[in-house]
């Protein structure tokens, strides 16, 4: 075991060297202000007292079983186990043009029936995948790289999330729904966008005036489970740059 002056000699080395890249991979933003203090000292080598070493210490001890959980390396590994590999142009179309990507079957209640709904979904105009596409990564433009990482971490099942992980989920979600509460205006671009592309699978051509009025009438929380089921069918969703571009192989 080591004694107390070799235990010292460490301490001093690590405060050079090991703890202040250790420090930079800690997720600040919800560390307790005395944790702060620790993170922004040794990250500016300031001298510390024994028992600020300690505290150090113990606040990476805590965190740093779970840095490689949500590396880069470690979240596409992850993914990996559960990806189809296409290497080929053909393969992809033939997935793409699958009709079945773009039906829905739907129940829907009035009163105390069921109904089911055959529905179909157009392909998405440009524009307003640029649009959907843009509401989504604007949800994700102000989270840092640990909070992508957690959060992808999280979104791949997310089931050994350290306390630590745990409480940053929370706060990214306190991130994400302060965006995502224009609930007026989403509402309108849900119902605009259900306009444009979902029609029942007989229904004659249409105005897109008509069609609106229509979803209007079908209440919001329906209109919104349809549409994150059609987002889902669309491909659009809250990816981030770890999931959508792993390291070539």
């Amino acid at each position: 075991m080591m004694n107390e002056i070799d235990t010292k000699a460490a301490d001093k080395h690590n405060l050079r060297t090991r703890f202040p890249e250790e420090c930079k991979r800690l997720p600040y933003e919800y560390l307790e202000p005395n944790e702060k203090e620790l993170v922004d000292k040794c990250i500016n080598h300031e001298e510390f007292t024994e028992d600020e070493i300690s505290s150090l210490k113990e606040l990476l001890a805590r965190y740093r079983p779970h840095f490689n959980d949500y590396d880069a390396v470690s979240i596409e590994k992850n993914l990996d186990d559960n990806l189809r590999i296409i290497k080929t142009s053909d393969e992809l179309l033939r997935l793409l043009n699958d009709p079945n990507r773009f039906r829905i079957d739907m129940n829907y209640h009035i009163g105390d029936e069921t109904f089911r709904l055959k529905l179909k979904i157009k392909q998405l105009p440009d524009s307003d995948y640029i649009r959907l596409l843009d509401t989504q990564t604007r949800v994700f433009r102000d989270l840092n790289d640990t909070e992508k990482r957690v959060y992808a971490k999280a979104a791949n099942g997310g089931n050994n999330l350290s306390p630590e992980e745990t409480n940053m989920m929370k706060h990214i979600q306190d991130k994400i729904n302060e965006k995502v509460m224009d609930y007026e205006g989403n509402a309108q671009d849900i119902t605009e966008i259900l306009a444009r592309i979902v029609d029942f699978v007989d229904d004659p051509e249409k105005p897109y005036t008509e069609k609106l009025d229509f979803w209007k009438q079908i209440d919001l929380p329906t209109r919104i489970l349809l549409f994150n089921k059609i987002k889902e069918k669309l491909n659009i969703s809250d990816k981030t740059e770890e999931e959508l571009f792993p390291t070539p192989r």
